[in-house]
């Protein structure tokens, strides 16, 4: 039987037993593609496309942040005052306890022109009080302690000896109260966004914080 050429029938084999040059391939191989530049330029418009979703985050992220930023310093700024009152508090509460703990008059002092103050045994009581502390504002604040016109309590005014001079003090003595010469209102204030103020509260046994009203 004549067959074209090139076709081989199930089992048969050339002459030289090799698979001739026209055999069908198998078609269990797998098969690889060489051609490549479509998938590279995929590729390249995907980065491309990364790169502007990138760009538009970046801008969406700076409009957020110019909106956010004032409101956020002005937190911050609540927080520093908020938070120095309650240092300050604490340390009447503490100057407080030492008087009582010590047997001896304990001041805490206030110097409004340098925003600064701090604690420490009543000069005349003890040698050197070596756990005086004193402590500075955060720059954004001031102090304030307005005066009050108080009665003598002596005719040689000798209730004032022992304290600073011209320092705003809270005296506290070694039964725990604090006497007339201590000052009536400390104001921890910043700027024209907000303050504080500490004043003995109603029974006179210790000292509060309360908002400073727009009458005060």
């Amino acid at each position: 039987m004549n067959l074209p050429q090139g076709v081989i029938l199930s089992g048969a084999k050339n002459p030289a037993g090799s698979t001739p040059a026209g055999a069908l391939l198998d078609s269990s191989l797998p098969l690889r593609m060489t051609n490549r530049g479509p998938l590279r330029r995929r590729q390249q418009r995907a980065r491309a496309f990364t790169l502007v979703e990138l760009i538009v985050v970046m801008v969406l992220l700076l409009i957020v942040a110019s909106m956010v930023a004032p409101r956020m310093s002005s937190f911050f700024r609540g927080r520093a005052l908020s938070a120095e009152g309650r240092r300050m508090l604490s340390l009447i509460n503490y100057g407080q306890s030492r008087a009582v703990a010590e047997g001896v008059p304990v001041l805490l002092w206030i110097d409004a022109g340098s925003s600064t103050y701090g604690l420490e045994i009543q000069a005349g009581f003890a040698g050197s009080d070596e756990r005086a502390v004193t402590y500075t504002a955060e720059p954004t604040l001031t102090l304030e302690t307005p005066t009050v016109a108080a009665e003598q309590a002596s005719e040689l005014d000798d209730e004032k000896l022992g304290l600073p001079e011209d320092l705003a003090v809270i005296r506290f003595n070694p039964d725990g109260f604090f006497d007339d010469v201590s000052v009536s209102r400390i104001v921890i204030r910043q700027g024209d966004e907000g303050a504080l103020e500490l004043v003995p509260a109603a029974n006179r046994l210790r000292y509060e914080i309360r908002p400073v009203t727009i009458a005060n």
